[in-house]
């Protein structure tokens, strides 16, 4: 039998750009309790949040609180194996499986109920979710698990578990870290309903992300992808659209690799911006593609300055009265401006994002 472990952070008190994707967070965490809990595979369900609020609902569960602000998974997860000396476990982040279908998580959980030996995850690079067994092996390993995205990469690595991970899809890959995808969860058809319901009451504006997916469906329109991007997302966005497509692709594992925290990040877009100025580029920009998807936070590691969440968030939004950092809301008022669709984002935006969006165009276009 499998013991599901499901983390999330605490309801926020005010509104804002951070606290709306929290929100999304847990409304997807109430989503996937319904559905797990309702495997015969699954003898328990347990949350760890700081607080448990609304969350379960009529499922039953137990409940481990956790500090508000970051935490370190591999030792709650190693806690909770000692506790209720658990044998299989599989992980899931609150936000890590939006899209994720009652038909793979009933195989998932096959595979792991049928194994001696596994590590099942989303990525192997970045895990959002982990089925682990033996589970002692947490209790082994657990400080070398600060962060739930590299339980796929130590256990598999170190441990020498067996690896197994699905396919890149929007199911496997989309997982709720930034607003950018909020706005592709918010079109998408697949969307629980407990996600479905909080999206819809939150003032996000979709249109710009609309009027791209009409540039994508376009024949002959040319689109500029900027960032992390990894070879399956492009080839999945190439199968369902007929454009020319433009990609700048850099810096991928600037976070794991270390690079980022210590200064290293080069973008050779950001060094362009840097050298024609902002205004240059956004002219140019809209004279060259009809739409644009920019992984932004490249640029921001580019220039050496990482702003607040908030900001970050708000400009991905395009809310430049909340944005304090005066280069990126100078960057985000150019978008604004410009008279092509521009989406911002983080690296969810060219990876499950852009699986998402494929999903969206399927069956829009013939083959490229």
């Amino acid at each position: 039998m499998i013991t599901a472990v499901i983390m999330v952070g605490a309801q926020p008190n005010e509104p804002s750009a951070t606290s709306w994707v929290q929100m999304a967070r847990r409304a997807a965490a109430r989503d996937l309790v319904r559905q797990i809990a309702s495997f015969d595979l699954v003898e328990r369900v347990i949350f760890v949040s700081p607080e448990i609020g609304e969350l379960a609902g009529d499922v039953p569960i137990d409940y481990i609180q956790s500090p508000a602000g970051s935490i370190h998974v591999g030792r709650f997860l190693a806690e909770i194996v000692q506790r209720f000396q658990v044998k299989r476990l599989f992980y899931f982040g609150g936000g890590s499986a939006p899209l994720l279908e009652y038909s793979v998580m009933g195989a998932l959980l096959e595979k792991l109920a049928g194994v001696e030996e596994c590590i099942l995850t989303n990525n192997q690079f970045a895990s959002d979710w982990a089925g682990v067994v033996p589970a002692r092996l947490l209790v082994d390993l657990h400080e070398r698990l600060p962060l739930d995205n590299m339980l796929g990469w130590v256990l598999s690595t170190e441990a020498g578990l067996p690896l197994l991970t699905l396919p890149p899809s929007a199911a496997s890959r989309l997982d709720i870290d930034t607003p950018a995808d909020l706005l592709v969860l918010r079109l998408h058809p697949k969307t629980k309903p407990q996600l479905e319901g909080c999206l819809t009451q939150l003032a996000i504006d979709t249109s710009k992300l609309e009027a791209l997916l009409e540039v994508l469906a376009r024949p002959a329109s040319q689109v500029l992808i900027a960032g992390r991007l990894g070879p399956d997302a492009w080839r999945a966005i190439n199968q369902v659209t007929r454009c020319w497509i433009r990609v700048i692709s850099e810096e991928r594992g600037m976070v794991s690799s270390g690079r980022l925290a210590r200064g290293e990040v080069y973008s050779y877009l950001g060094a362009y911006i840097d050298a024609v100025g902002l205004q240059s580029f956004f002219n140019t920009l809209a004279q060259q593609v009809q739409a644009a998807l920019i992984d932004t936070r490249v640029l921001l590691a580019h220039r050496g300055h990482w702003p607040a969440d908030n900001d970050r968030f708000n400009s991905d939004l395009g809310i430049v009265d909340q944005i304090q950092d005066s280069w990126l809301r100078t960057f985000t008022i150019g978008a604004l401006e410009a008279p092509i669709p521009i989406i911002f984002g983080g690296h969810g935006l060219l990876s499950g994002d852009l699986f998402a969006l494929s999903d969206l165009l399927q069956g829009k276009t013939g083959d490229n």
